[in-house]
């Protein structure tokens, strides 16, 4: 089934991927969002009284998913306007908890260590994002090709 938005028809949930791809395309921009953050923290470690933030990636990928009983807002035409806070590039910044034992004089709470592991953590997180939609593209690819190289 397809729904019509303006001239071009879209797959609705039940179709192919089931707004996979979705996730892992939000995934990606919310990988990179956080890689920018994490070294904007790394960049500002020495900046007296400068708090690091991170993204909540976790709460923004379940923001993709509707919840039961919610009414959710479709856009049914391609000059309406997207509904508000639902922007690609809109996500929630937290700021970071100051280690329990900061010996930090000057109110910077960004600890260089934490912010290096996360950022191993996040390239990580982002290459796996990249190589499943990479494997979604090559499996519809093969689809289009009968099963042919």
């Amino acid at each position: 089934m397809e729904e019509a938005i303006g001239e071009t028809l879209m797959p609705s949930e039940t179709g192919l991927f089931a707004g996979s791809i979705d996730l892992l395309q939000r995934s990606l921009n919310l990988r990179a969002r956080q890689h920018r953050v994490v070294s904007a923290n790394v960049a500002n470690a020495d900046t007296p009284g400068y708090k690091a933030f991170e993204v909540a990636v976790a709460e923004e990928l379940r923001k993709i998913r509707p919840q039961a009983g919610r009414v959710q807002p479709a856009r049914t035409h391609s000059a309406h306007l997207p509904a508000a806070g639902s922007g690609p590039d809109r996500v929630t910044l937290k700021k970071v908890a100051p280690a329990a034992l900061d010996l930090r004089a000057d109110g910077n709470t960004v600890d260089l260590d934490r912010s290096m592991g996360e950022l191993a953590e996040n390239a990580i997180q982002y290459k796996a994002s990249a190589q499943f939609i990479s494997g979604k593209f090559k499996s519809l690819k093969n689809a289009i090709n009968g099963g042919k190289p």
